[in-house]
């Protein structure tokens, strides 16, 4: 299956609000109360392989599944290329793609009941920071893959893991050494109240294991947690999807109805 490319905004500014993007719609074959939100990190895409498998997982569980296509990537066609990226924007532009599933939740198929977030990297950033303050209290789970923590912590490992690590950072992201220590996960992350699952992976340098194993210990409750001994930060090793299938189903079970979205009657 193909899913549908949906653009959002216009504009070839990544800065802009309307930044040119688009997001990836994969429907149900009928209208179901869930749907995930899968966002990839930075320099990434909608359908990257380790993206594929989470979007896989979600649709076996019937899930409306919505996965952005982020500005600021050299993998996408979305505005912009790696030397944009800002991690404010890609918050940002995860946070437009929930808008515009709440939006169109109607014509999508989805009741607006069930609204999952899942990310990658600095999309597991973006969709905890999301469900932490502007979606408080509208998430049914989180699902975090090699997740980004602070970008303190993201800069320590860079320096301490790869060779040249912060030359390379200052010439590929420019504005990364400013920008990323302005992000804490942990500032907020008393918040993360829902049900939670954090997959790490053991050969990952660039969120390692004592980078993840510090946020699961800092969330309010104990989350789902797995270490992925063979995984370096894209979910290598393995297709997962036993794992990830029964981290969408121990965290579906836990879930507190009602969770119900702010939904908007679609116009489409």
């Amino acid at each position: 299956m193909i899913p549908e490319i949906v653009p959002l905004g216009v504009s070839a500014d990544p800065d802009a609000d309307d930044a040119r993007m688009s997001v990836e719609l994969w429907r149900t074959n009928a209208p179901s109360p869930r749907l995930a939100i899968t966002a990839h990190g930075r320099n990434g895409a909608a359908r990257a392989p380790h993206m594929q498998k989470l979007i896989d997982a979600y649709r076996a569980r019937d899930y409306v599944v919505v996965s952005p296509d982020c500005c600021a990537s050299a993998w996408n066609d979305s505005a912009g290329n790696e030397a944009d990226f800002l991690l404010e924007n890609h918050v940002r532009d995860v946070r437009r793609t929930v808008e515009w599933a709440i939006a169109n939740a109607a014509s999508l198929g989805w009741s607006g009941a069930h609204l999952a977030l899942c990310g990658h990297s600095m999309g597991a950033y973006a969709v905890a920071r999301l469900a932490a303050s502007d979606y408080a209290g509208q998430i049914a789970h989180l699902l975090l893959v090699s997740p980004f923590t602070s970008g303190v912590r993201q800069i320590e490992a860079r320096a301490k893991y790869h060779p040249d690590g912060i030359a390379n950072l200052q010439r590929d992201v420019p504005r990364a050494l400013d920008e990323w220590p302005r992000h804490d996960i942990f500032a907020v992350s008393d918040r993360l109240t829902m049900p939670v699952a954090v997959f790490a992976g053991g050969k990952d340098i660039v969120a390692p294991p004592e980078n993840v194993a510090e946020l699961v210990t800092r969330l309010p409750s104990p989350p789902l947690y797995w270490l992925l001994p063979e995984a370096s930060h894209c979910l290598e090793g393995g297709d997962y999807q036993v794992e990830l299938l029964d981290a969408i189903d121990r965290l579906d079970a836990a879930a507190r109805p009602p969770c119900i979205a702010r939904v908007i009657p679609s116009e489409a």
